[in-house]
């Protein structure tokens, strides 16, 4: 037999039985001091940054979000933009946008409010985009003529996945890198985060970190350090912003007893068999009593509509439809409605109609009322009289019209909607809100600007000085958003004054508007935003900061200790990209092969083998460490290795749409299609994967679409590319713990 065509022959001089093949892949790297092996550890944590140009137009404050955004959305095809309020969030946006989308044009989806402004911003940065409105994404109505990267403005509007809204934009982002940009991505519940992500970034995403699914892991609760590579917060620079100063306004006795007048009336009132109905009236009637007796009055008429509305429905023999409901709360989207627990289609009794007798006498009262002396308007004209720039917010539009027509002698601007002017004169939005925005017209301006929440979302009005609650809104996120009007990047003050005036007693017995506030306002610290968050993934970041000027080695060391065991860092990486983390651990290990990654744990420890003298490693010591060190290593490529066949709960369109390409790769292997086949692989490997929302919607669609449109989009489902197959694992440091006699020393 030919040499040439002889099986290869496995030479070795001495085999060796290996006990774990991952001992031979782990390479402790050299021996090192304490300090600079915690060092490596400390910086391996540190969240990744893209290495290229910062555009000249960023502060150096705000490097360091761009660097970590792009990063982000070049790794997992989506990022959350979560710096605070005023502090420039759209020049980092389109800092993204230029660097991703290498000068081609940008589609950015913003509110109607804030087209003029993002467009102005982005000319005179001379980055080409084509904006669209959330508005108009509810109509189906998207940017088009665009490639690349989408920014998402406000993106806590897509919180709902339930909205036309969001199922456009989900599917139109099929394919497509976005960046989501908020100060205040968790609203209600934790889950409007994970939604927001979803829009994006595939639920599998952070699969090198453990995560087999990341919206399960939002909607449970659960925090995870791995969340700071989809979600970038900074924090707030003194110098650079504001300070802000809270006060708080409490109610005096008479305004305390005509809220409860007004608490007893409405009390009469049956509003609907429906508990939840009726909850949903009694909410938006008692908020109303609670803002102004114009506000009252304005409640108490669109009652009498509804109320009319079910009566005609009735008489035809027809439903009334929630909608209606819809139209009467005012859109009240801030407050946690739980509208899919609400009939579709409600019986005609759901309404009492008997409150139409009453009704009419109660409007005549609150009419009334609104020419009697108003407790809380004074409060407002107190604030009013130095010689403070002040923004009021209002819920009510009503409220916005009573409170310019009752203080006439201050001659306030005011704005609601795309209505604006001053006093009883209507002027253009723009011309009112320029004079609160720094660069605006020179010359006599009105002192204050009395708004509803339309202008607490992206407007610049760095004038004002003050900003007073009126009436306090449902969530914490109006409150933010509310303030960052006058507490952000150029504004002319080194102080802005916030005023809340307090609710009355009984109002907020009735409402628990401060009580609700004080719950939601703890929810985002639970997944690791805010300042009383860090513990949870910023930790990681801060960490990485504090040992950043230090000398690193990602060594072996010891140190001795009374609490024995390792503390030890790996990494992961792409085997074609060796230069790209694509996901980093630490952790500490019990002797007894305990693993945790808990902060205050793994802090604590790394802090103290910084400041501890170093001791060698023996070399029957550094086996020992490295077989305990195997089992969290190979857990963690397990689920690397098998992600793309890991779903919590696949769904049944999954399910199908899995069973069906299996009997079309069946019958392409049996007549030997070779490039059919391929085709039938890779979207199979898409359809067990993990998926964003828009591809979610793709599933389902093909999952009941004939065989022929089934082969047609196959090219399509085709495009998700199977990412890193290839995983490599590098140790970032270990340091034992040890007493002097321990491991055989």
């Amino acid at each position: 037999m030919p040499w040439w065509t002889a099986f290869p022959a496995i030479v070795a001089e001495q085999l060796v039985p290996v006990p774990d093949p991952l001992m031979t892949a782990l390479r402790p790297g050299p021996q090192a001091s304490a300090a600079a092996v915690a060092a490596s550890l400390a910086q391996s944590l540190s969240p990744a940054e893209d290495s290229g140009p910062t555009p000249a137009w960023l502060f150096p404050e705000q490097e360091r979000s761009f660097r970590r955004a792009l990063a982000g959305v070049r790794q997992h095809r989506g990022a959350v933009l979560a710096d605070p309020v005023g502090s420039g969030k759209t020049y980092v946006a389109l800092a993204v946008a230029s660097a991703f989308n290498r000068g081609n044009t940008t589609a950015c989806l913003v509110p109607a409010t804030l087209l003029t402004q993002w467009q102005a911003v982005a000319s005179s940065l001379g980055i080409p985009v084509s904006l669209g409105s959330h508005e108009q994404a509810s109509r189906g109505k998207l940017p088009g003529q665009t490639r690349g990267l989408v920014i998402i403005d406000e993106s806590h509007h897509f919180r709902n996945r339930h909205t036309k809204r969001y199922t456009h934009v989900a599917r139109w982002l099929v394919g497509r890198p976005a960046l989501l940009v908020t100060a205040t991505p968790i609203v209600n519940q934790l889950s409007d985060l994970g939604h927001q992500l979803w829009l994006a970034v595939r639920d599998n995403a952070l699969a090198l970190d453990g995560i087999i699914s990341l919206r399960s892991l939002l909607e449970s609760g659960c925090p995870t350090p791995a969340l700071g590579q989809l979600v970038v917060e900074s924090e707030p620079v003194a110098k650079s912003r504001p300070n802000k100063a809270t006060r708080i306004r409490a109610p005096g006795a008479d305004e305390c007893r005509t809220v409860t007048r007004s608490i007893e009336m409405l009390s009469r009132f049956r509003l609907s068999t429906n508990e939840s109905i009726a909850a949903l009236v009694r909410g938006v009637l008692l908020r109303a009593a609670g803002s102004s007796p114009a506000a009252l009055a304005g409640a108490l008429h669109r009652y009498r509509r509804l109320l009319m509305h079910a009566r005609d429905a009735l008489q035809a023999g027809r439903s009334m439809d929630r909608s209606e409901l819809r139209r009467f709360t005012d859109n009240l989207g801030d407050q946690l409605v739980w509208w899919e627990l609400l009939p579709a289609n409600g019986t005609p009794s759901d309404l009492e109609l008997s409150d139409l007798e009453k009704v009419e006498d109660q409007i005549r009262a609150a009419t009334a009322a609104t020419l009697d002396e108003d407790p809380k308007l004074e409060r407002l004209r107190m604030e009013l009289r130095d010689t403070k720039s002040t923004l009021v917010f209002t819920w009510s539009r009503d409220t916005v019209r009573y409170i310019r027509e009752q203080l006439g002698d201050f001659h306030l601007a005011w704005c609601t909607g795309d209505r604006a002017g001053i006093g009883s004169t209507a002027l253009p939005r723009s011309v009112v809100l320029g004079w609160f925005r720094e660069g605006g017209p020179a010359g006599p301006a009105p002192r204050h600007l009395v708004v509803t929440d339309v202008a607490a979302e992206g407007l610049d009005l760095q004038r004002a000085a003050r900003v007073v609650h009126y009436d306090l809104p449902w969530t914490p996120m109006r409150l933010e958003q509310r303030e960052g009007r006058a507490v952000r990047l150029g504004s002319r003050h080194q102080e802005v004054e916030v005023v809340r005036l307090k609710p009355p007693p009984a109002l907020e017995q009735s409402l628990r508007l401060e009580e609700t506030l004080a719950r939601k306002a703890e929810l985002p610290a639970s997944l690791g935003l805010g300042p009383s968050g860090r513990y949870i993934w910023r930790w990681r970041a801060d960490l990485a900061e504090r040992f950043r000027e230090r000398e690193s080695v990602a060594g072996v060391a010891a140190v001795a200790s009374s609490r024995q065991g390792i503390l030890a860092g790996f990494t992961l990486h792409h085997t074609s990209n060796p230069n790209t983390c694509l996901g980093a651990a630490l952790g500490w290990l019990e002797s007894g092969g305990w693993w945790t990654e808990t902060a205050e744990i793994v802090t604590e420890r790394l802090l103290t083998a910084a400041r501890s003298p170093s001791l060698p490693v023996g070399r029957e010591v550094l086996r020992n460490c490295m077989g305990l060190l195997s089992p969290p290593i190979r857990e963690r490529l397990a689920l690397t290795r098998g992600r793309h066949w890991i779903l919590p709960e696949p769904s049944p369109s999954a399910r199908q749409l899995a069973a069906r390409l299996h009997g079309l790769i069946r019958d392409a292997a049996r007549l030997r299609q070779a490039g059919r086949l391929q085709r039938l692989e890779q979207a199979l490997a898409f359809v067990v994967g993990g998926h964003t929302a828009g591809e979610t919607m793709l599933i389902e669609w093909f999952a009941q679409a004939a065989d022929c449109e089934l082969q047609t989009g196959l090219s399509r489902l085709a495009q998700a590319r199977v990412e890193w197959d290839g995983i490599e694992v590098r140790l970032s440091g270990v340091i034992v713990f040890e007493a002097e006699d321990c491991f055989g020393r």
